[in-house]
This record gives structure tokens, C-alpha cells and sequence, in this order.
């Protein structure tokens, strides 16, 4: 877990600094405490990276996604499209647009930014899972599938995407395969609620 250092300790370590040194320093911060789940912490980091440098286009997307988190769509929207100002090829920053336009009923426009997400990072889990999630909403199962599929070439360790793929199978009537991604799950799988997930699909199967 994260060090969580003050923001005097921060001003300790960088007495000097150029203000998009110390930008970089706080948007490093951010992103560890956001890795540890303390959201509101990285929030006032993200905040005080933008504060030192307005042209830093990843605080934007890091901020615009704990905004995103929060349900706050309209600064989230605000953020990611400043980001993009910026760098209009920042991978992350089209996924979230995606998630955006998804959850405000803009399907066609969600599945274009998901696109351009896995164009400019075709290494990056998140957009194949995010789209594949959407083509389940469509009811497009075929290439839900195939976005699950291309996601486990990437990380083929991962419990969720095979959980995810086992729920797809058993939507198809595909029970053998569904059958054959929940025992990877049980081999893989490190949290307890995806290893219950896997145990009680399991036993509707059987």
C-alpha cells in the first residue's frame, strides 16, 4: 500500500523544484493513493498537480475519473475533455467517455470512444472489458465474447474476465465452456467474492 505522505511532507522533498516538477510529483501521488482506494487524498492531489501545471493532461483524466466515480458526469465530462484538448491521444481519457456516454444512454457514440481507447492502446484491459459489458447490454453476445477473448490474450491470469466470459457462455447455452472459464477462475481467482461468484454459477450448472 501507498506511503501516505502529508502535503507538507511533499513540499519537504521538493523545496525547489520547477512548478511542473513538483506537478508530477503530486500527480505521482495521486495515482498511489488512488491505487490504495483513498480517493478523496488523490482527489487534493490531482488538484494540487492541475493548480502547479494547467496544461498537465493526465491529472485532467485522473481527476475527471474520481469524478466520474463519484457520479459527478457533467465535471467528469469537463475534465476528460480538457484532457483531450491537451492530448488527444490519452487512451484513458476516451475510456472514460465511453463509460459516460454509456451510462447516459448514448450506446453508438460509448462504443466509438471504447474503439478509439484500444486503437491508441491496444495493450490496456479496461476499454475490451468496458465495450464487451456494453455489447452485453446490446445484446450483441458474439462480440462481447470476442472482446473478453482479445482481454485474456492480454492478461490471461485475470479471475474477472474469465468470471465475465463463463456468464457470457452460459447466455449462449455454451455450458461446457462456461463451465471450463469457472474452474480457471477457481485457479486463479485472489478475492473471495469472485471465487463465491465462481462456485455459485458452478452449481447451477451442475
Amino acid at each position: 500500500m501507498a506511503k501516505d505522505r502529508s502535503d507538507s511532507e511533499l513540499d519537504r522533498e521538493l523545496p525547489d523544484l520547477p512548478p511542473e516538477l513538483r506537478a508530477l510529483a503530486e500527480l505521482d501521488r495521486g495515482r498511489e493513493l488512488e491505487a490504495a482506494g483513498n480517493f478523496e487524498k488523490a482527489f487534493q492531489s490531482y488538484n494540487n498537480a492541475l493548480n502547479l501545471d494547467r496544461r498537465s493532461a493526465e491529472a485532467y483524466v485522473r481527476r475527471g475519473h474520481i469524478f466520474l466515480r463519484a457520479g459527478d458526469i457533467n465535471r467528469a465530462m469537463g475534465d476528460l475533455s480538457q484532457a483531450l484538448r491537451l492530448d488527444p491521444d490519452l487512451a484513458p481519457a476516451y475510456n472514460y467517455m465511453g463509460l459516460i456516454l454509456a451510462s447516459t444512454g448514448r450506446p453508438t457514440a460509448a462504443f466509438l470512444e471504447y474503439a478509439k481507447a484500444i486503437e491508441l492502446d491496444p495493450t490496456a484491459i479496461e476499454p475490451y472489458l468496458n465495450r464487451g459489458r456494453l455489447y452485453v447490454e446490446q445484446e450483441d453476445l458474439d462480440s462481447a465474447l470476442g472482446d473478453l477473448d482479445s482481454a485474456l490474450a492480454i492478461d490471461p491470469q485475470n479471475a474477472e474476465l474469465y468470471l465475465g466470459r463463463a456468464r457470457i457462455h452460459m447466455m449462449l447455452g455454451n455450458t461446457a465452456r462456461a463451465t471450463a472459464d469457472l474452474e480457471q477462475v477457481l485457479s486463479v481467482a485472489q478475492e473471495e467474492a469472485l471465487v463465491l461468484a465462481a462456485k455459485q454459477m458452478l452449481a447451477l450448472i451442475r
